[in-house]
Order: structure tokens, then sequence, then C-alpha cells
């Protein structure tokens, strides 16, 4: 009978191991006023209590993690304050147009015309501010943070609990 190498196999079986990270806290979100253009109709003003998760999976590496928490943490932080307390704003929306000029940013759709004060506003490269287009900005914000480090990322925006949008890589 031949001895078997359990540390080999072992370490083996951990290198080709996966695992999926998840951040689900309610301390993750954002606070925001937006509209969305559905079928060329523009929503009232209004705003949500935006929560927002994530989950990465990656290799386990050789300490037996996929990515530190608190890097994952931090990034996700920093992109929800970006938002926090804004009036969000589709900057490649074909239909709504918008003009800064100096402390003010004036927006349009149709009839309707919106100045908001430029300190309050986020103007977003998004073609609307549904939880679809900002959970696809979120994705690419935290894409951007992590560089090319080997994980697949998926980013869930909800405006309501239970109500919402994932974007995945």
């Amino acid at each position: 009978m031949v001895p078997i190498d359990v540390s080999a196999r072992e370490t083996a079986a951990r290198d080709a191991q996966t695992a999926t990270l998840e951040l689900a806290r309610s301390d993750l979100g954002f606070s925001a006023a937006h509209f969305g253009v559905i079928d060329g109709r523009a929503e009232r003003l209004h705003g949500h209590n935006y929560r927002v998760s994530l989950r990465v999976r990656g290799a386990v590496r050789k300490d037996g993690s996929v990515i530190d928490f608190s890097v994952l943490k931090q990034l996700l932080r920093a992109a929800c304050a970006e938002l926090d307390e804004r009036m969000l704003v589709p900057g490649a929306a074909p239909d709504v147009s918008v003009d800064e000029d100096g402390d003010a940013v004036t927006v349009r759709h149709q009839d309707r015309r919106y100045v908001f004060p430029a300190a309050d506003v986020r103007l977003l490269p998004i073609v609307n501010t549904t939880c679809e287009c900002l959970a696809a900005y979120l994705l690419d914000v935290l894409r951007s943070g992590l560089g090319h480090w080997p994980v697949r990322l998926e980013v869930r925006v909800e405006e309501i609990p239970g109500q919402g949008a994932s974007a995945a890589e």
C-alpha cells in the first residue's frame, strides 16, 4: 500500500477552492433624491434610503481568505458616501439636459425644470437613476477600486427592503 500524503491533498483542495463573501449590513447604503424617466415620463422627485450589498467570489488564498473584508467595506462605504444626501442626476440620459452654472445645476426633462445647489448634486455617468443603473455604477466604482484583483463582483441596490436590482461581472 502506498502512503497517502494528506498535506499535499489538502493543499491541492484548498488551492482549487473558491468562496463567496457577502456584505449585506444595515450600515451599508445611502440616502438620496432622484427622479427616474420610465417610458418617456419623468417620475416626481422623491428619495430612498438605499441599502447596498456586495458579493465577492474568488479563489481562497493560502492564508484562507479571498480578500480582506475591511478592504471591501472601505471601498463600498466610500462609494456610498459620495452618493449620500445628494440629488442623483443621470448625466448620460438622452432626454435629460443638464447645465452646470457656477453654484447651480439646472436639470430639464420635457416641460420640467429643476435647479439644485451644485454641491448637492451628483452627476453620474448613467442613463437613468434606477436601481439597475445605480447597481451597475457602483459595480464599476468597486472594480476600479479593486483593480485587477482576481475576484468576481455582484452589487445589489435596494430602494426599499426586497425591491432592488443587482449587477454582476
